[in-house]
């Protein structure tokens, strides 16, 4: 029961925790855990961010300035047990697939007359999400806007609430000096039955900002967002990328979604040819530390594209 009790607290953590209607009870708030170690790694500040198998899960806008196709799996190892796994894929010409399962592992099974379970057997709630989105350019690249539908579902022992939702976003490109603006609305869609009563989905609105420059000779990244929900509080996120050597990148972020520590996070990326590894760690005070590892792999870049480099303001997103 501990478990469980912790992993539902991990829920409302990644939620705007605090905010009224996030008292625990309301359905798919695992939506807003990060995606990948590198937006983690950015404090979640990423709704500005492309050419990414992630912009799945944070603004399908994103998509539409594939330069290659990516790929990319996350483990995600929680604190108190709570796992999970996550498998993207987007292609060059604009189209994305993921999947995503969360599991806060074995949990004992209780009554009112055997609180301690003593004897029983274990079982394992979990969440999964299913999606796919679609981005696409127009004004000479420098605008693109996407679209993504995903199935949702949520398990607790033979209980099981599922639901359809949809996300929609849109980016804005500019050169000198770089800069890049996003919009995403994510999780739309009807109220889910649970047991209790209806219940709305997770939507979030995130408006979003990222550059690129140099500090001392070396690229520096800069991003932030700001997230609102219905009936909670605004949330920032900001991150900061640095490369410190050619393939090697260092990363600060802050994500005020965080009510369990301060905030803070950190991890880096590396890079080798077409293939990346990316860590974040993510701290919750009391309850432990969120580790992510995150491994991609990019082909069939386009060299007529090549010009899109001057809008990536994360490294090693792309190694040369």
């Amino acid at each position: 029961m501990r478990r469980l009790l912790t992993a539902a607290a991990a829920l409302c953590l990644a939620g705007t925790a605090g905010a009224a209607r996030y008292a625990g009870g309301d359905p798919f708030e695992f939506l807003f855990l990060d995606a990948g170690a590198l937006p983690a790694s950015l404090g979640g500040a990423f709704a500005a961010v492309g050419d990414n198998a992630d912009s799945l899960a944070y603004n399908p806008a994103g998509l539409g300035f594939m330069d290659g196709s990516h790929a990319s799996f996350l483990h995600n190892a929680h604190f108190q047990g709570v796992s999970r796994q996550r498998l993207a894929f987007a292609h060059d010409s604009g189209w994305a697939l993921g999947a995503d399962r969360l599991s806060y592992g074995d949990v004992r099974r209780t009554t009112l007359s055997n609180p301690t379970g003593a004897g029983l057997d274990d079982f394992t709630p979990s969440a999964a999400a299913f999606s796919a989105g679609f981005g696409t350019c127009f004004l000479d690249e420098g605008l693109a806007l996407g679209i993504a539908a995903k199935h949702i579902r949520e398990t607790l022992d033979s209980v099981r609430t599922a639901a359809w939702a949809a996300d929609a976003g849109m980016q804005l490109r500019f050169e000198d000096p770089t800069l890049l603006l996003g919009m995403s609305v994510r999780n739309m869609g009807p109220k889910v039955k649970t047991i209790a009563k209806p219940e709305p989905l997770p939507l979030d609105v995130a408006l979003g900002a990222a550059t690129r420059l140099r500090a001392l000779g070396f690229p520096l990244g800069l991003l932030l967002d700001v997230d609102k929900v219905p009936q909670g509080r605004v949330t920032a996120h900001f991150g900061m990328d640095f490369e410190a050597m050619p393939g090697v990148a260092l990363r600060l972020g802050y994500n005020a979604r965080n009510d369990a520590g301060l905030g803070l996070t950190a991890g880096f990326g590396l890079a080798m040819k077409a293939f990346t590894m990316d860590y974040a760690i993510v701290p919750y005070g009391a309850l432990g530390y969120s580790h992510l590892i995150s491994l991609g792999v990019r082909w069939g870049k386009e060299p007529e594209k090549a010009a899109r480099q001057m809008y990536r303001p994360v490294y090693p997103a792309y190694p040369e």
